[in-house]
């Protein structure tokens, strides 16, 4: 019932009303956001039913046309608001974090790609404010995604630890170049690290200086999680 609900006219519809900024209605949230709460994290293997194969397929083929979908709408013109942009980012995310995806590589190198491209279309700093979100949207998902290590490894394949460096200087606020330095740690190799390592251990230690023993802080956790992988992940 939840897959047909995904992958109902009823659910493209709602998204297209977010795309546009759009009221939406009851229906609408359910579609969009509850329905994604109880997404089944399947995988298939040589002991399952002949049956039970057969819906593992059924759910893997939902889930590339998902994925595809989501990457069409990606592509069409803009203007494509903002949030609309972060909804599908997250949507995909999710997706590519499903065990045994059969489109995976596919997949992965398209959404990496698109993202590369809109912080390459926007390495400086505006007064736009859609732009000043779309930067922050991209790349928080790209920070996002680099948790996988497996979606980690063709992000370092493409190079970008220029691209992400410009995202760091004084010209973008604080929350836009924390990002992009959680995303170096993950992605940076041990040589670029020995280049420069003050800029990127300095920001971690400036976080680590404000935590509060007595409470819960995302952004000191996000610095914890970047800095190992900056220190124990593979390079």
């Amino acid at each position: 019932m939840l897959i047909h609900c995904l992958d109902s006219y009823d659910y493209i519809q709602a998204v297209r009303q977010l795309q546009h900024g759009e009221l939406l209605t009851d229906i609408d949230r359910f579609l969009l956001f509850t329905c994604w709460e109880y997404i089944p994290f399947a995988s298939t293997n040589m002991r399952q039913t002949v049956r039970s194969i057969k819906s593992g397929n059924l759910i893997q083929e939902t889930y590339d046309q998902l994925l595809t979908r989501f990457e069409h709408a990606l592509n069409e013109p803009p203007p494509i608001a903002p949030s609309s942009v972060a909804y599908i980012f997250e949507r995909c995310c999710q997706l590519l974090n499903i065990h045994n995806l059969q489109s995976f590589d596919e997949h992965a190198n398209h959404i990496v790609d698109h993202l590369t491209k809109i912080l390459q279309n926007s390495s400086s700093a505006t007064t736009n404010t859609n732009d000043d979100a779309l930067i922050a949207v991209a790349l928080e998902a790209l920070y996002n995604l680099s948790k996988n290590t497996d979606i980690r490894s063709i992000i370092k394949k493409r190079h970008l630890t220029p691209l992400l460096h410009k995202y760091t200087s004084n010209q973008f606020n604080a929350g836009t170049r924390q990002l992009a330095l959680n995303i170096l740690a993950q992605v940076i190799d041990e040589e670029e690290i020995n280049k420069n390592p003050t800029e990127i251990t300095a920001s971690f230690i400036n976080q680590l200086k404000q935590l509060d023993p007595n409470g819960y802080n995302a952004d000191v956790d996000d610095a914890l999680s970047s800095l190992k992988g900056m220190i124990f992940t593979e390079r």
